[in-house]
């Protein structure tokens, strides 16, 4: 009987250790399992809320803000791919040695931006922790252009800005940063108030449908 007992106890104890490891298993697969339907989420540009986003900021390149003499802000007359398509989102050819090449009829307006101006559109591009989610989007139709020149009036670079589609197109060697629906809708408010300021038409600048995409 004592040896009988012994076996069983045996079993059980090998029973309760096959069960504890099959858990293990079962919650480490789940675990792998959530992570790679998080990442095929982001890709496919659907929501995926991480609170917050950590931004990397990258290294690479001049932030523009800390070496330009002046910035000035453009206001184009309508989406820019309609009158400068080739261009297309990495839009090299709108800068030409050392001179913005777009056409004067298509600029609405140009601002210089003040210190003050200057220093909320670095922080709000470089420094702030903005973004809570990740969203791809598939336009593009920029109607801004962020232009850094330096002390001889040469372009040094620029930053075109798409509002209502959250995208942005930064020329080479300037610092790129994240870009997501949050600092946009920032981006577009500040948009507004220059256009306010300097009585600049309204439909230059972010719409109220296209502010509805942010909420």
């Amino acid at each position: 009987m004592k040896i009988y007992s012994s076996n069983r106890s045996t079993i059980n104890y090998f029973l309760l250790l096959l069960m504890h490891y099959t858990i293990l298993l079962y919650l480490l697969l789940s675990f792998l399992s959530l992570s790679a339907q998080e990442k095929v989420t982001l890709y496919k540009g659907k929501k995926a809320r991480i609170t917050p986003i950590v931004e990397t900021q990258d290294s690479r390149g001049f932030e523009p803000f800390k070496i330009a003499e002046r910035v000035e802000l453009l206001f184009y007359t309508s989406n820019r791919l309609l009158w400068h398509h080739n261009a297309g989102k990495n839009p090299n050819a709108l800068m030409v040695d050392g001179l913005i090449n777009i056409p004067q009829d298509s600029i609405a307006a140009r601002v210089q931006l003040d210190s003050a101006q200057c220093s909320d559109w670095q922080y709000s591009l470089y420094q702030s922790q903005l973004c809570e989610e990740m969203i791809v989007a598939g336009c593009y139709e920029p109607q801004h252009l962020l232009v850094f020149y330096d002390d001889s009036n040469k372009v040094i670079g620029f930053i075109e800005i798409c509002v209502s589609c959250a995208g942005v197109s930064v020329s080479e060697g300037l610092r790129t940063f994240v870009v997501c629906p949050e600092r946009m809708a920032v981006l577009g408010s500040m948009v507004n108030r220059i256009a306010e300021k300097n009585s600049i038409t309204p439909t230059d600048t972010i719409t109220k449908s296209e502010k509805q995409k942010f909420r």
